[in-house]
This record gives C-alpha cells, sequence and structure tokens, in this order.
C-alpha cells in the first residue's frame, strides 16, 4: 500500500478547500456566518447511500444521519435549502420525489407526513432559475401529486368527506408533521382519525393549486387553470363553512360521522378549540381569509402571550389548556411552518412581521449554534435553548433561507403569489433590474432584495420612482395589487 506525504495530503485539502460554499454577505450579516455555515456542512453532509427506491438505489440526503430513509415533508426543505448553495443537488432531490406521470405505483414519493414542500422547492427553483422552460418541464409530474392529494385520481382518499374537507391521516399518523400537536394527539387519543379533517391538509392543496395554476399560466394551459381555480373555489368555501371558529379566531379539525357528513368542530370537554396552534392559522398561507379572520390569526402570531415566543412561533397557542413546555413540537419552536408564515406575510404586504420572524430565529439560531457547534431541530419557548438530534440539516433550512434574505448581496424574495420572471445585479450589487408578474388579489404585497450594503438607494417602478424601506442594503418595496401584470423594478444607488 502506497501511503501520501503529509504534504500531498495537504495539498488535497487545499485545493479542495478552494471549491468550499462561501457566503457573499454584507458585513452586517458577519455575525451570522458561523452559525449559517455549520448548517450548510450539516446539509451538504447528511448523505445516506444506498436507499432503495421503485427498483433502484439511490443516494439520498436525509435529516440526519441516524436516519436512513425516505422523508417527504423533510426532503422539500432539504431540497429548499440546498437550492440557496447547489441547484444542482436540489434539481436532484426534486427529481427524487416527484413521480414519473406514466409511473402506476405511485403519484409522488412518500414517506412521513405528506406536506407537498416540493412544489415550493420547484417555485422557488423556478423563480431562481435563467432557464426557467428546463424546470417547468416538471410540470406534469407536480400536477401528478397535486391530483393525488386533492382526491382526484385513482387510489387516492383524501377527499371522501361530503364536507369538501381533505384529510391524509389514511396514509400517515401525521398530516402536519407535528408528531405531538394536540388536536391530532387528542383525536388518535379518541380513535377518530377516519372521521377528523384538519386545517392544514386543504390548506396546503389550495396554495399548491395556486402554484400549479401560475405555471400553467406560464405553460398556456388554460384548461388547467380553470381547474384548479374550481377546486380553490370548492376548498375554500368548505374551509370557512366548516372550519372557521370565530369566537377563537383559529380555524378547527372538523369531525364527520360514520357517512362522512360533517357534524362538529373539534374541541375539548370544555369548549376550547383544540387547534389552537400553527394548524389553525394555515388558511391564511393558502392566502383566503377575509379581512376579518387574517386580522385574528395575525393577532394571535404578535402576541406574546399566544404564538409570538421571545424566540420565534410557538407551534402551539401558549395561553391554551392543553400546551406543554416539554413536549416535540408542543412547547417549542420549528422554523419550517414559521417559513410558511413569513412568507405568507410578504404576500400580504406585512414585512415587518416578516422581518421580525427571521431575525427571531437567526438570532437564537447564532445563539445556541455558534455556543454549542450544534444544528438543532428546534428551540424551546420558554429558554430559547435547542433541542433533540444535533446534526439536523432538515427542517432548519429556513435559517438559510432568511440569512440570504437578508444579508447576501444579489437575493430576491417574494411570497407566493408574486412571480419572479427574471433579475439580474451589476458586478458590485448596486444596482438591480427585477421583473416580476402579481398573481394574488391582497391589496399590498412586498418584495425584498438585497444590494450592497455600503451605497442608499433609490427604486423606480416602470419607470416612475417609488418608496422603498432600505437598511444597510436591506431593501423591502411594498407594491400594490393593482400590478397584475409584468412590471420592472430597478433599484439604483442615489
Amino acid at each position: 500500500c502506497n501511503y501520501l506525504t503529509e504534504e500531498e495530503y495537504e495539498e488535497i485539502y487545499q485545493k479542495a478547500k478552494e471549491k468550499a460554499i462561501r457566503f457573499n454577505l454584507n458585513p452586517k450579516g458577519e455575525t451570522y456566518r458561523l452559525s449559517n455555515q455549520l448548517l450548510t456542512t450539516a446539509l451538504l453532509t447528511n448523505v445516506v447511500y444506498p436507499i432503495y427506491k421503485h427498483g433502484e438505489y439511490i443516494i439520498h440526503h436525509t435529516p440526519g444521519k441516524r436516519w436512513d430513509c425516505l422523508y417527504t415533508w423533510d426532503s422539500g426543505f432539504i431540497g429548499l435549502g440546498m437550492n440557496e448553495i447547489s441547484p444542482k443537488f436540489a434539481e436532484y432531490i426534486i427529481d427524487t420525489y416527484l413521480s414519473e406521470e406514466d409511473n402506476p405505483d405511485y403519484a409522488f414519493l412518500h414517506h412521513g407526513s405528506p406536506v407537498p414542500v416540493q412544489i415550493y422547492q420547484l417555485y422557488e427553483m423556478i423563480q431562481k432559475a435563467d432557464d426557467k422552460a428546463h424546470l417547468l418541464s416538471y410540470y406534469a409530474r407536480a400536477r401528478l401529486y397535486y391530483r393525488f392529494l386533492a382526491g382526484k385520481i385513482r387510489g387516492s382518499t383524501t377527499a371522501k368527506f361530503k364536507s369538501g374537507l381533505l384529510t391524509t391521516y389514511d396514509y400517515f399518523y401525521s398530516s402536519s408533521g407535528m408528531d405531538d400537536y394536540p388536536a391530532q394527539m387528542a383525536m388518535k387519543r379518541d380513535e377518530l382519525r377516519d372521521k377528523a379533517a384538519p386545517v392544514i391538509t386543504t390548506a396546503q392543496v389550495i396554495r399548491f393549486g395556486k402554484i400549479l395554476s401560475i405555471f400553467a399560466h406560464k405553460l398556456g394551459k388554460s384548461a388547467d387553470e380553470s381547474e384548479y381555480k374550481d377546486d380553490i373555489k370548492t376548498l375554500t368555501d368548505a374551509l370557512n363553512k366548516y372550519s372557521w371558529d370565530n369566537e377563537s379566531g383559529y380555524y378547527s379539525y372538523v369531525l364527520h360521522d360514520e357517512n362522512y357528513e360533517p357534524t362538529v368542530q373539534y374541541k375539548t370537554e370544555d369548549g376550547e378549540n383544540l387547534n389552537k396552534g400553527l394548524d389553525g392559522i394555515y388558511p391564511i398561507i393558502a392566502g383566503v381569509c377575509n379581512e376579518e379572520q387574517s386580522e385574528k390569526i395575525i393577532a394571535h402570531l404578535t402576541d406574546e402571550k399566544e404564538m409570538h415566543s421571545p424566540y420565534g412561533i410557538s407551534a402551539v397557542d401558549m395561553t391554551a389548556s392543553y400546551y406543554m413546555v416539554n413536549g416535540y413540537w408542543n412547547g417549542n419552536i420549528w422554523f419550517p411552518h414559521q417559513w410558511f408564515i413569513f412568507k405568507s406575510m410578504l404576500d400580504m404586504g406585512r414585512g415587518e412581521i416578516a422581518r421580525d420572524i427571521a431575525h427571531m430565529a437567526l438570532n437564537i439560531w447564532k445563539r445556541e449554534v455558534d455556543s454549542s457547534y450544534y444544528t438543532f431541530e428546534m428551540v424551546n419557548t420558554v429558554t430559547g435553548c435547542g433541542g433533540w438530534f444535533h446534526n439536523f440539516g432538515g427542517l432548519s433550512t429556513p435559517i438559510n433561507m432568511w440569512f440570504k434574505a437578508y444579508y447576501c448581496p444579489g437575493t430576491v424574495n417574494v411570497g407566493f403569489d408574486t412571480f419572479i420572471e427574471k433579475y439580474q445585479f451589476n458586478e458590485d450589487y448596486t444596482e438591480a433590474e427585477i421583473v416580476f408578474t402579481y398573481y394574488g388579489d391582497k391589496e399590498k404585497f412586498t418584495l425584498l432584495s438585497v444590494m450592497n450594503e455600503k451605497e442608499n438607494y433609490t427604486a423606480t417602478l416602470d419607470g416612475k420612482k417609488i418608496s422603498i424601506f432600505s437598511d444597510k442594503g436591506q431593501i423591502e418595496i411594498e407594491l400594490q395589487s393593482k400590478y397584475k401584470a409584468t412590471h420592472t423594478i430597478i433599484i439604483r444607488r442615489k
């Protein structure tokens, strides 16, 4: 056996180091560099092989190396995080989890909670890509995923309820990824899995349909657009008719009888809504709440006694009788559902709330990770201490996305209702051109961009000057919903 010399090993190391991923960031973001580098390292190195998938062995990016199996919703967030550092790996992940259109065996690769994060991954990939046509070729495969979750293809039981609400409890014990979420735990205790409709499944399918509608519009598939529009109306009507609980200001699990007819909202023996938490606010992420519902939900999310802990948004309303401080999700702060809320606040023109969510997460992540070098699953609502698996790279990836959204020049972020047609920055990030189309129906929405922090900026929309919020290269632009067509923003230094 021929061994290399110490100098030769050092040379190999130095050459590899030159290819390492480095964040291009403004000086203001330096404080978050280490904690984000460690998360990126976990994301890139949490790889297992071989995993068996549909007749072949694959390399799999896992939340952590103790889990050598597939994870549908975790892998969606791994793909979202990977898109920020390696679009090639991100596409490998999306290709792994979306089924071929003619596959007779499955509509999407499923293990764990069937939260369809893959559609958000694909959406983010397309918006950031120059070659959008290539990624839009995944449309038919994403549509197959949608039609299964919407209960519209053979083999799916998600649409069995006559209320019009959807459920995935025939396929997995958790509909949301929140294992010990109170309404879900009570449902299992009371043996109601076959009769209970959570909120998240219906809400996620609505947002899924809205994103696919944008893709269909780009591809000229008007019949598909009409189908999604009809589905969205039907599902929205069902949520607001059966699930909205005006007294608590949350949407509720809905119970059904043995004939699958809707009966009552699921509450405690004392009449308290069992869904005071993240599942109960999900229609705001679907974008289907009216003004009164939206304000009540935002009040929950921003109330420091309810869901707004000092370290992030609690999975469960802290005033609820069933809130715990020592659970897994119950009593803790996780980042993935906060990312959905963050994007929805951009949809609603609430940039200040989006900013607060991102920076609460970045600051507590920095504190815990810089101290321990562990990349945690979550943090506790009371102590802010990180917990559970120490080398996690899955559902914690929103940290990297928020880091880039506010501190890495050349970055553009929008909500789910806005499509970025193209964007480009000059070499020193003192000028940007952003072309976008708005597909939503809110009064206002927010666009984020990151420029060189050494300059001050001004912006125009289609040649007309507009006001912006600017702080050390962080640019927030509030836009009005009248901008329904395609428009161009130019950001320049003053």
